[in-house]
């Protein structure tokens, strides 16, 4: 094997039956690939493959053989076309291919490998659609990806096709008298039977010669890749730069049928009367890189725990028991969708909500009703619905201008996991016990949590399963972003790969933050060279725990203002909180005078130059104890208007911070700390804010100096947004008068 290290090829020759996967097996990655038959001439026509019974070639390719082998998959995406070539490329979500209609409708339709597993026909599942139309002198060039091509499929084992149309006129019968029609009409199709056999067939039925220029199936990247020559479609009417409407399918060998099972059509690229229904035009935006606004700093996100928010659909309440905490309580994704409105009028502009992935539903006396615990992950857990109810809860948020950004847990399993039991998977896991030393690194990344199946994603079947995992639910749901469960239990290679390989897939703008639980801000920073653009600003919090809730100095919190803004590499996109689903809620943490120091807290939050992130219920001053030995008093059920008062200063904060672009994109400025007094400013372009927070008990007066880039003048009118007061810049100073735990927040009164 020493060959192979080098990535030279070794040919090895016997004889093999031509519908029969040839006997050759390694552990060094290296693909079996049937290149030619040897020692007699064969005819390659499907019919003689499958008649023949002769010697073939089996050429060991590795990794390293070829250059182009070691490509990472296209991506599903839309592009703007450049004056000299216009491209746009899809990518192989496991088991799935994104199909868009002449409306622009997006439907994510499933392949028959995941509802039926029919074995060798598996390989028949088309997963994505690359296309590129090019330069003019080009030629078209197309590829079919597929869920796992067979390395004999080249030979005879996959009919795969791909009809082209544009305008309105063409055919809507399928090529070769196959059974079934076409959605739309097509005027020329590629019949991709195997590497010496193919051809492009017109809507009359007959072969355009030498219409395709190159073909190519590809064992190594599971796809197969054709070129179509420009000219054939030019004669047909078409003129470069015109959309195409592509529809791909596969078909069974030499029976002229379908491959699909038509059962549960919606969810197939058929209808039950054999119609080709998935309709991809080259010209529609992909989901997977729609135009976000991609400037997260305007963000506010509202972070939901599903099953405690709302029950909108009590059919699935299997067991629910709302008077127990470590119980399913009946929240839902139809509950969810019911209360977009609500979170709108917060003015949240994004939600986060806890994984919604099929979850073991009883461990010891506590259920996974939070999501961390995950079976099935391609599958939406029952307590919750379906995953047409997740695509419709992500549809409707988008269509009130919100984003949604899904949890992703992907550093362990749960107990009941097949994976935990199959002997094949062992080493996808880690078996070495709980973490014990929580100071060891190697312990932090390889030992369990509380005993759950650790992932081992230096495998390289799990990292991509991982990564594959993850596109599958950004392509089929059109999610706006990744919330990365529990990031410092997996190694930091890991993470470099998934975030490349992430923003590659969904587009630079998609936002990836990661939980790293940490009070060590280089800890912390450390993930951002790994790719991830956020985090939550762990140790920030724990700062402003101690300064707001527990009457700490404000010198202490100024400080690490300092540090996290200097050693983060973007610290705008760093997203800030004052409690969450793993901590005793803000209000528990304060006691005494608690409600004071919450707004104190919340207009440090919405006034710093971090994307935002509220709790569900902490808007109205809910209350709970976080301890690991008792039941979780901080996750009970949303209390509904349980101080409006509260909600309604919430959301005089969240106003205040979306109309003044100062406070969500300005540059961060110091401006005066003692150990009661904090004062900054906010400048951007467009205007200047100053904000002063008094955290002691007492009322506080100071004379503030400006910063020297102020653009604020002597005799500049100064407006307090949350009181209406009103100050006069003088001797390049702002005065201020404030009361026991009071904020400011001034901005010139003619703004």
């Amino acid at each position: 094997m020493e060959a192979d290290k080098i990535g030279i090829n070794i040919q090895k020759t016997f004889p093999v039956k031509a519908q029969e996967k040839p006997a050759v097996k390694c552990g060094d990655g290296a693909t079996d690939e049937l290149t030619a038959p040897i020692g007699e001439k064969v005819d390659l026509s499907r019919a003689a493959v499958k008649r023949a019974k002769t010697k073939f070639e089996i050429r060991r390719k590795t990794a390293s053989a070829s250059a182009d082998t070691a490509k990472p998959s296209e991506t599903a995406i839309a592009s703007k076309p450049l004056p000299s070539s216009r491209s746009i490329t899809m990518s192989e979500p496991p088991k799935t291919i994104t199909m868009i209609d002449g409306e622009g409708r997006r439907d994510a339709v499933r392949s028959d490998y995941r509802f039926i597993g029919d074995g060798y026909d598996s390989s028949r599942d088309i997963v994505g659609m690359a296309f590129k139309e090019g330069r003019e002198s080009e030629p078209y060039n197309f590829k079919i990806q597929l869920s796992h091509l067979k390395e004999e499929a080249s030979a005879g084992h996959l009919d795969a096709y791909l009809l082209i149309g544009w305008g309105k006129d063409g055919t809507t019968s399928l090529p070769d008298n196959l059974k079934g029609k076409s959605i739309h009409p097509w005027k020329l199709a590629v019949g991709a039977y195997d590497q010496g056999y193919n051809r492009l067939i017109d809507d009359k039925n007959t072969t355009v010669e030498n219409g395709i220029k190159s073909l190519k199936f590809d064992a190594l990247t599971d796809s197969v890749e054709f070129e179509v020559d420009k000219d054939a479609l030019r004669v047909k009417g078409w003129k470069d730069g015109d959309p195409l409407y592509l529809m791909p399918f596969t078909a069974k060998d030499y029976s002229g049928e379908i491959t699909d099972d038509l059962s549960a059509p919606a969810d197939k690229p058929w209808k039950t009367d054999g119609t080709v229904s998935g309709l991809m035009r080259t010209d529609v935006v992909s989901p997977l890189q729609k135009q976000r606004d991609d400037d997260w700093r305007d963000d506010i996100i509202y972070f939901v725990m599903t099953d405690r928010f709302n029950n909108g659909d009590k059919t699935n309440d299997f067991g629910a028991d709302p008077s127990n905490l470590n119980k399913y309580h009946g929240g839902d994704i139809k509950g969810l969708t019911e209360k977009l409105d609500y979170i709108k009028d917060l003015g949240a502009t994004a939600i986060w909500l806890t994984p919604v992935m099929d979850n073991q539903t009883e461990f010891l006396t506590t259920e996974g009703y939070h999501g961390y615990w995950p079976t099935d992950f391609y599958k939406v857990d029952e307590h919750l619905g379906e995953i047409k109810d997740f695509k419709n809860f992500v549809d409707k948020a988008h269509e009130k201008g919100m984003k949604v950004i899904l949890d992703m847990p992907l550093n362990h399993v749960a107990w009941e996991h097949p994976w935990v039991k199959d002997p094949s998977k062992q080493d996808w896991l880690h078996h070495d016990g709980d973490i014990k030393d929580w100071n060891n690194p190697w312990q932090v990344e390889h030992g369990s949590l509380f005993g759950l199946p650790d992932l081992a994603q230096e495998n390289p079947e799990v990292s991509k399963h991982l990564i594959d995992m993850s596109k599958w639910w950004i392509q089929n749901t059109g999610v706006d972003g990744l919330r990365l469960d529990a990031v410092k239990h997996i190694p930091h290679a890991f993470w470099h790969q998934y975030t490349t390989e992430i923003k590659e897939f969904a587009g630079p703008d998609f936002l990836i933050v990661g939980e790293d639980m940490h009070g060590d801000t280089y800890h912390v920073q450390s993930y951002q060279k790994d790719g991830m653009q956020s985090l939550f600003d762990f140790p920030l919090y724990f700062s402003a725990a101690d300064t707001f809730a527990r009457d700490g100095s404000m010198r202490s919190l100024a400080r690490k203002m300092e540090e996290t803004n200097r050693l983060y590499d973007n610290p705008s996109l760093m997203a800030s909180l004052i409690d969450n689903h793993d901590m005793s809620r803000f209000l528990t943490q304060a006691g005494p005078n608690g409600k004071e120091k919450l707004k104190l807290a919340l207009a440090f939050m919405m006034t710093i130059n971090r994307i935002p992130s509220v709790y569900y219920g902490t808007e109205v001053g809910m209350e709970g104890e976080h301890d690991i030995s008792k039941p979780p008093e901080n996750r009970k059920d949303m209390e509904w208007n349980k101080d409006p008062e509260l909600l309604s200063y919430f959301k005089n904060l969240t106003s205040i911070r979306s109309e003044h672009p100062a406070l969500s994109k300005g540059e961060f400025l110091e401006m005066w700390q003692d150990d009661q007094l904090y004062a900054y400013s906010r400048k951007s372009p467009e205007e200047e804010a100053i904000v002063v927070l008094n955290n002691s008990y007492d009322t506080a007066s100071r004379e503030i100096p400006l910063r020297a880039e102020s653009g604020l003048k002597d005799g500049t009118v100064m407006k307090d947004l949350l009181t209406g007061e009103k100050v006069t810049i003088a001797g390049g100073k702002i005065k201020v008068e404030m009361g026991s735990k009071q904020p400011r927040v001034f901005v010139p009164a003619g703004e």
